[in-house]
């Protein structure tokens, strides 16, 4: 499996009892959904949500959601002003957010910092990125 490691580590960190460490893997008809509805998706965060699933780890250090969102999900398109083109993936629960630029290069992971609107490139793939959040160095 591509994620052995990532799971082995959180096997290790996360306390098995804590239900905010639960998470649900998809299934290949949602993964195939995903493809349809987002052309040049990740296959890593793809394969992420069938071997490791989405939800949250390490006790809600981060969260990876099972579908891509935008701002006007979350009420916030008249206070940033995205492009479409940008969908999120997940969240930091401090109010940052992780996502693709499905115009620029849909496999690179990009930030947006809540704190003054800014789109950060990462220069990382989502295997690298969340490898990160997860505690591979």
């Amino acid at each position: 499996m591509k994620y052995d490691l990532e799971l082995s580590i959180l096997n290790q960190v996360e306390d098995k009892t804590d239900k905010s460490n639960l998470r649900k893997k998809l299934s290949e008809s949602d993964l195939n959904q995903l493809r349809l509805n987002h052309s040049g998706i990740s296959e890593e965060y793809l394969t992420y949500l069938k071997e490791i699933g989405s939800g949250s780890f390490k006790e809600s250090q981060f969260k990876v959601q099972d579908y891509l969102f935008d701002l006007s999900e979350l009420g916030l398109e008249d206070i940033y002003e995205l492009k479409d083109e940008i969908k999120f993936f997940g969240d930091n629960f401090a109010g940052d957010l992780a996502g693709f630029d499905f115009e620029k290069n849909p496999s690179e992971v990009i930030e947006f910092w809540h704190d003054d609107g800014t789109i950060y490139e990462t220069g990382k793939s989502f295997k690298e990125y969340i490898g990160e959040k997860i505690g591979i160095e």
